[in-house]
């Protein structure tokens, strides 16, 4: 067994009562899938960005959570106290100082080998603090392309920390540069960090196998049966298609929806799920009263991993303006994908294989392709075949852990 002791984790994606309730553990366990470490502290540092208004906890000291024997997380407030709510940069301060020293005092700090970040932003900065501190190496992980993604909508991916997309960036290429390694889920994205003047040698790409919730790797007779929430919804014998994601402006939810537009037009009888939460959930109502598709388009909400894999079992496709680990879960269910040819998306959809690539933010094409998709049983069931055969060749768990552990065990050794 290793020497190394423990490892600490910086990321932003969910909070614990996400982790439970959605069965996403393994978000959290998947980064020392080969437990390698005999602990994993993870730091949430402003995890009340996504509590409800109402939650007592929005203002309060940070807290910790044990996730399991191995993983204790740890969640930081983006206010302290309840009088400073309206001094909003001042009450962050105090937040994130007490977080500062609630790792330094309780964080175990004598026994952590490796520090690891999420993303090069806020998750990075505490990284690359605490590297400096500690003097151990630090791990940067890219799971998308922010300057794609900053190019495209002309805004900065965290405006409530960085006054503009120039201070991001500025702050992405410090990190970057700073990192022992970097990792990134594909080659696309790690092309954003070389971009930036990571070099080659110091970045491995690392597939997000491990980060998959094993009821996504069953056939589909071994799958939960949802077909009582489908009749609850309302849903007969109409196509039924998918989208999981954030209801996030980044997103690009929006576009799925619209897409739906050329199968009204076209008296295609479907309905849409979305399945996911977020900031843009009213727009995308709206958007969709506006298109006169308010009955099609269903709101599933966060489910659990059990729940969309037996959704994904039922559905006639998916789309993916711009998905990351969820376009692995779709592709392993057999769900043939409509997707927008950005990002790692042409790594698993191959036009007429394992579903349809559009020209990216070409909503309307994307719905001429659903009709197509839908049109063409025969087909359709073909790329579910191929796009599960891909999809489980590429996300072999036990390859990717082995090469995660030898990572580690270069950094550490």
């Amino acid at each position: 067994m290793s020497t190394a002791k423990k490892m600490l984790v910086f990321h932003s994606a969910y909070t614990f009562d996400d982790l439970k309730t959605l069965g996403l553990e393994i978000f959290v366990t998947a980064r020392d899938a080969g437990e390698f470490f005999d602990r994993v502290l993870t730091v949430n540092p402003a995890a009340s960005l996504q509590y409800s208004p109402e939650d007592p906890r929005r203002f309060s000291k940070p807290e910790f959570f044990q996730l399991d024997a191995r993983n204790v997380v740890l969640e930081g407030r983006v206010g302290r106290f309840h009088f400073l709510e309206r001094l909003r940069i001042v009450n962050f301060v105090f937040a994130q100082l007490l977080l500062f020293v609630t790792i330094l005092r309780k964080g175990g700090l004598k026994d952590i080998a490796l520090i690891r970040a999420e993303d090069p932003r806020l998750n990075g900065l505490y990284g690359y603090i605490f590297s400096l501190l500690l003097r151990k190496p630090l791990v940067v992980g890219v799971w998308g392309n922010p300057e794609r993604i900053r190019k495209e909508q002309g805004k900065q991916l965290m405006p409530g920390l960085f006054p503009n997309i120039q201070s991001e960036r500025m702050v992405e290429k410090f990190v970057l540069r700073r990192a022992a390694i970097v990792l990134a889920q594909n080659a696309d994205n790690m092309a954003y960090a070389l971009e930036f003047g990571v070099p080659e040698e110091r970045t491995r790409i690392l597939p997000l196998g491990i980060g998959i919730d094993p009821v996504h790797f069953l056939s589909g007779s071994d799958r939960t049966d949802v077909g009582q929430d489908f009749k609850d919804f309302g849903i007969a014998s109409e196509f039924v298609m998918v989208c999981i994601s954030r209801l996030e402006s980044l997103k690009l939810v929006d576009h799925a929806v619209r897409a739906c537009r050329v199968l009204k037009d076209a008296d295609i009888e479907f309905t849409l799920i979305l399945i996911g939460e977020g900031r843009e959930k009213e727009k995308l109502l709206s958007l969709a009263k506006e298109i006169g598709i308010e009955d099609s388009v269903i709101f599933a909400g966060n489910r659990s991993q059990e729940w969309i894999a037996g959704a994904l079992n039922r559905a006639h496709f998916a789309f993916a303006p711009l998905t990351g680990r969820a376009l692995l879960e779709i592709a392993l269910s057999g769900c043939p994908v409509i997707a927008y040819d950005v990002d790692w998306h042409a790594e698993i959809v191959r036009t007429g294989d394992t579903g349809i690539l559009v020209e990216n933010l070409n909503e309307k094409k994307m719905g001429e392709a659903a009709l197509e998709i839908l049109r063409d049983e025969p087909r359709r069931m073909k790329m579910g075949r191929n796009i599960r055969s891909l999809a489980l060749e590429m996300a072999s768990p036990e390859a990717i852990i082995r090469k995660q552990i030898e990572i580690y065990q270069r950094l550490t050794s």
